[in-house]
Order: C-alpha cells, then sequence, then structure tokens
C-alpha cells in the first residue's frame, strides 16, 4: 500500500492511458477537443493535485546491484510498501531519473523527487551528516550521507560498488506529455496516477474546458464541478487519514 493511499504497483505497471481518459472527456462534450487542449488542462489538475492534495511516496530503487546492458534484464523491487518497475539497460547501474558522477561522489536526483526522508545501501540506513563531515577522507568508510539542494553527496564511489542504493522519497506526479512523440503516438501515453484519481482528472479537465468559448457549457460545468468537489474531498480525507496514521516502516526494518 502507498504512503498516501494508493498502491503504488498500479501506478507503475498498470498507469492510467491518456487516451482513455481522452475518451472519457470527449464523450462528455458537445464537440471533440484536440488532444493538445486536453493535455494542458489535465496537466492543470495534476498540479493541483500535487500542489494540494499532497505528494506520493516510493522506495525508489536507484542502483541495481549489478551492472545491466539490456532491457530484458528489467526487474521489479517489492516491498510491502512500494513497488519500483526499473529498466536498468536505459541507465547502466543507475535507474534513467538519477545521474551519478563519480569524480564528486555525488548523486543529481530526479527530477520529480521533492524530498528524500530516508537512504539505504544493501537494506542498511545510512546517517545524514554535514557536507564537510561526508567529504572528510577519515570518514570514507562510514555509512554518511549529506543533501546539498538537489545533490546528494557520499563517501564512496557507488558506480564502482556492488551495493544497491534505495532511497525513501517523496515525489510530484509527473506531467503529460504527448508532444514527444507526437500525435499518433497519444495511446502510447500514460498518467502516472492510480486509478482513484481517474474521475478527478476527468471532472476536473471537463470543468476547464467547458470554461472556453468554444466548449462553453454552463449546466455541464456545474455537474462536473459537483463530482469534482466531492471526489477531492473524499481524496483528501483518505491523504489526511493516512499522512497521520502511517507509521514509519523503515524505522522498524533497516537497523544495522
Amino acid at each position: 500500500m502507498g504512503i498516501y493511499g494508493v498502491d503504488n504497483k498500479s501506478v507503475q505497471t498498470h498507469p492510467l492511458k491518456f487516451i482513455e481518459i481522452y475518451y472519457d472527456i470527449s464523450s462528455e462534450l458537445p464537440s471533440q477537443p484536440n488532444l493538445k487542449e486536453v493535455e494542458i488542462e489535465l496537466n492543470k489538475v495534476i498540479r493541483m493535485i500535487n500542489d494540494t492534495l499532497g505528494l506520493w511516496r516510493e522506495m525508489t530503487e536507484v542502483t541495481m546491484g549489478v551492472l545491466t546492458t539490456n532491457i530484458e534484464d528489467a526487474a521489479t523491487w517489492d516491498n510491502n510498501i512500494e513497488n519500483t518497475l526499473l529498466f536498468p539497460g536505459q541507465a547502466g547501474r543507475f535507474n534513467m531519473d538519477w545521474d551519478w558522477d563519480s569524480a564528486d561522489k555525488r548523486l543529481s536526483m530526479g527530477d520529480n523527487v521533492v524530498e528524500v526522508m530516508a537512504i539505504y545501501l544493501d537494506n542498511i540506513e545510512w546517517e545524514y551528516k554535514t557536507y564537510e563531515e561526508v567529504k572528510d577522507s577519515s570518514n570514507s568508510s562510514e555509512k554518511y550521507y549529506n543533501q546539498t539542494g538537489r545533490y546528494l553527496y557520499f563517501p564512496i564511489d557507488l558506480d564502482s560498488d556492488s551495493k544497491v542504493l534505495r532511497i525513501d522519497c517523496k515525489k510530484n506526479y509527473s506531467f503529460v506529455n504527448i508532444a514527444l512523440g507526437g500525435d499518433r503516438y497519444a495511446n502510447q501515453t500514460t498518467v502516472d496516477l492510480p486509478e482513484a484519481y481517474r474521475q478527478l482528472l476527468i471532472s476536473g479537465t471537463v470543468m476547464a474546458l467547458t470554461l472556453r468559448p468554444k466548449y462553453k457549457d454552463s449546466d455541464l460545468y456545474m455537474h462536473n464541478k459537483e463530482i469534482f468537489n466531492k471526489e477531492y474531498i473524499e481524496l483528501k480525507s483518505r491523504y489526511d487519514y493516512l499522512e497521520t496514521t502511517t507509521p514509519r516502516f523503515y524505522d522498524q526494518v533497516y537497523k544495522y
């Protein structure tokens, strides 16, 4: 179960399909919107979710433990809290969203990472220290790390080490971008929110579109506003409850 009330396995391995969301939205409107219009308004709803409903939390596996070179070696790491689908062949030893600098022993965080909660190497939690302490050569064998801005510093070179790095972090949901492949690839575009957010995304997008002159419809707007508000309140209540009651699972398991 995800920290914020969703099973992240469903997000990663069974994401919402943009084209299905698009068809649901189109069916509500008197005329069919183009894909870009829906993408723009859908991303506004996703931004609202990130800003007001809260982030999602994941135990992200950043390194594989071994160097792999092809997509057939893709692996899924699972524990009781999260699932992370990884594609090692696309990024060598490091997950594609993270960049390692061996010279500085520095890891650049993925773009959608907002907050790092804890760091584990081979299931052992490492201790947060100042930058100076991490960089002190006398601490090269210590289990220390430091975060400065969007960089994580370590006393060892993780690229030449076989340790598996997992990071407990909070993330934003990613925005939809069909422009990368053009309209003909819209059916391959995914929305990385869980199924629980489906109706919120649809109603929020329809609301925005029915405010445009081309699709203006006050009755349709009010109908979807009512649904949107109901979905939002339910999801917000669920998030707030889990935020205050979910235990720190890692504190209980990853100790040395």
